[in-house]
């Protein structure tokens, strides 16, 4: 299901990207997948170039995931999302900051009055904390520790029943020749 989705992102927005010209993309933005663990914090670079760049520019940031998309409300989330230029940089990841990150940028105003650029996106994939490995980590070490404990049970059992069979058969035969030399 997940990988549905990332395809049908991808096959709409190539061929938006491939009729663009070379010359005309003014924005630029990378679109490698940026791997992070829960906790950490992200830098998403964004770069306009600066022949496409104007005085009143401002820059917006769009997240595409899984069961939504919207564009992120940088003013109403400051300890989360803050602007450096046009890199947006996002702290205390959680796995539901996973998706596709589009950096936009226009001119203030209406949509209408200038040019508006928006770049192709970076993944942005958060994974589960390390506390989960440690927590399948122990569980693997304790079955293992487990399974030596049973064997060394096991192992003094057999040992015991083994001598006490072989004392038993000492007992046997030393009360064999003693009743044979009465």
């Amino acid at each position: 299901m997940v990988s549905l989705f990332w395809c049908s992102v991808l096959l709409f927005s190539l061929p938006v990207t491939e009729s663009m010209k070379k010359d005309e993309s003014c924005s630029s933005q990378p679109t490698e997948e940026v791997w992070r663990n829960t906790g950490q914090n992200v830098v998403l670079w964004c770069n306009i170039k600066p022949h496409c760049s104007t005085e009143g520019e401002h820059y917006e940031w769009f997240s595409f995931r899984e069961r939504s998309h919207h564009r992120l409300n940088l003013q109403s989330h400051p300890l989360k999302y803050s602007l450096e230029g046009a890199s947006l940089h996002i702290k205390s990841l959680h796995t539901n900051d996973s998706g596709i990150y589009h950096c936009a940028a226009g001119e203030l105003g209406e949509p209408a009055q200038g040019k508006q650029y928006v770049a192709l996106g970076t993944t942005l994939v958060v994974r589960g904390t390390s506390k989960v490995m440690v927590k399948i980590i122990l569980l693997w070490l304790s079955f293992v520790l487990l399974a030596i404990y049973s064997l060394a049970l096991l192992t003094l059992i057999i040992k015991k029943v083994n001598n006490s069979s072989f004392s038993v058969l000492c007992i046997f035969m030393i009360h064999q020749k003693s009743y044979k030399q009465d």
